[in-house]
């Protein structure tokens, strides 16, 4: 489905056979989003852009862009740094959402990225070097208004331009309309993209951006998320003059008009969450951010099944059930997955807990878990953080590990232990598995997490974690046709 304008329902899941397409926009907090979204996949289903594809897919090694986009359609996620006229030739079933910022907060962000970029000197690509070449050499004011055309693409209506679409090449297209005709077929064809996409959220209204595109899509309404690479929080406006913002205004006016006409889209869909969420959730006091976060859990757990189909779990037999961080998350408290492209990485599947004391895991009540037996679960935990001292009087963190299933306490008993990890095990009652919502939901609490980088000094990486758990494994205890 590439069309969401027509949409009946703002409630609109993902097909098997859709392709949603994140077209990430610098500076929009892109690294929080696709964490968010890469959790809703298997590993093995993400993919970065086209012609990054070829450093995670030996198969795209040289091949066409036909090719290419044949080769795209085994995965359901494709997430990165391109424009919506560059990947829409390669999708066949693209289902886009992007995120949109404040033009004027967007060039200053970027400003201060490449400036922090220059001081540590090492530049990704030769664009990066231009760029951060010249916001070493100049102010803010001189980055926005260098004559670089480079250094201009970014801090000009380079929003706008990220998701118009023409045929042919851009720059031919231009030469061939006047200046004022090409500026307004670029908004028109911009604001055309927002209203066809599924969902374009705010990055000055994420957390509403992200409650909407989990109704939307009926993923799990994780009410705190980590923040990834945010520097501050303080105004990008604070000590500037208006002068130079008043450049930088005048230098994004298309982006600004494609930014309000975002921006009313997105109210105007957040009121119709609303009232669907009153009507078939009893959503009583939508001012109430508690009573909001309780409607969408609702929503989430009414079409939990329809989202969460058995074959998104392979590694389940009626006895057997198997769960790694390859396949998706359901739930909250987990940091995105390690590995190379920010966590595409089939080979390493463990998420680190935190950075909250509590994680919770949801998973199908298929197999072991339907309820007709104990189940014996195991718990792979590869490493857990340590004080930056241990000591005899310290307690070892993973020594606070509690555990609950759909709220019935679970006792966890060491079966193999090791420094910072080991093996865990545990007998869940079938009585715990007996629940009104179609998944159980494994609960894990820590007294405290602490900072990456404790045991990691020579590590900038301070994300507050507390185990990295590799695998869980459920297995019935007794005999299936005992129970049949």
């Amino acid at each position: 489905m590439d069309d969401f304008s027509t949409a009946s329902t703002l409630y609109c899941p993902l097909a098997a056979t859709d392709q949603l397409c994140y077209i990430h926009i610098p500076k929009t907090a892109g690294s929080t989003l696709t964490a968010i979204a890469d959790a809703q996949f298997d590993v093995r289903q993400i993919a970065p852009g086209p012609y990054q594809l070829p450093a995670l897919d030996p198969a795209a090694q040289g091949r066409s862009p036909t090719e290419l986009r044949q080769l795209l359609t085994r995965y359901r996620f494709i997430r990165g740094h391109f424009s919506h006229n560059l990947i829409r030739q390669f999708l066949t079933r693209p289902v886009y959402i992007t995120v949109l910022r404040d033009p004027v907060d967007r060039v200053i962000s970027l400003y201060e990225f490449f400036r922090r970029a220059a001081q540590r000197g090492t530049a990704e690509t030769p664009e990066y070097e231009v760029l951060m070449r010249a916001a070493a050499e100049h102010d803010l004011l001189g980055f926005v208004l260098h004559p670089d055309p480079i250094v201009q693409q970014r801090t000009s209506n380079f929003q706008t331009r990220q998701l118009a679409i023409w045929e042919g090449d851009e720059a031919a297209r231009s030469a061939g309309d006047s200046p004022k005709d090409y500026l307004v077929n670029c908004l028109q064809s911009a604001c055309a993209s927002v209203d066809r996409f599924a969902w374009v959220g705010l990055m000055e209204q994420f957390q509403a951006s992200v409650q909407l595109l989990n109704y939307r899509f009926g993923w799990y309404p994780a009410a705190e998320y980590q923040n990834l690479r945010v520097v501050t929080h303080r105004s990008r406006r604070e000590g500037l003059s208006p002068a130079v913002i008043e450049a930088i205004a005048q230098h994004n006016a298309l982006d600004q008009a494609l930014y309000d006409h975002a921006k009313a889209r997105f109210a105007a869909q957040y009121q119709q969450m609303l009232e669907a969420l009153h009507q078939h959730e009893n959503l009583q006091d939508a001012s109430n951010p508690a009573a909001v976060q309780a409607a969408l859990q609702q929503h989430y757990a009414r079409h939990y099944t329809a989202t969460h189909p058995p074959e998104q779990f392979p590694e389940v037999s009626r006895k057997r059930f198997v769960y790694d961080f390859r396949q998706p998350l359901s739930g909250e408290g987990w940091h995105r997955r390690n590995g190379r492209f920010n966590g595409i990485s089939p080979q390493d599947a463990t998420r680190w807990s935190g950075p909250g004391p509590v994680s919770v895991l949801d998973l199908p009540l298929i197999g072991p878990l339907a309820g007709k037996a104990d189940v014996r679960l195991t718990l792979e935990i590869e490493q857990a953080i340590r004080e930056a001292i241990p000591s005899e009087s310290t307690p070892d963190l993973l020594d606070s590990l509690e555990l609950t299933v759909n709220q019935h306490p679970v006792p966890l008993q060491w079966q193999t232990r090791q420094t910072g990890g080991g093996m865990l095990t545990a007998t869940i009652p079938a009585i715990a598995l007996h629940s009104p919502q179609p998944f159980a939901r494994f609960t894990f609490r820590l007294s405290h997490t602490l900072p990456l980088n404790i045991n990691y000094p020579a590590s900038e990486d301070d994300r507050l974690v507390g185990f990295a758990l590799r695998r869980l494994t459920l297995e019935s205890v007794r005999r299936w046709w005992i129970w049949a």
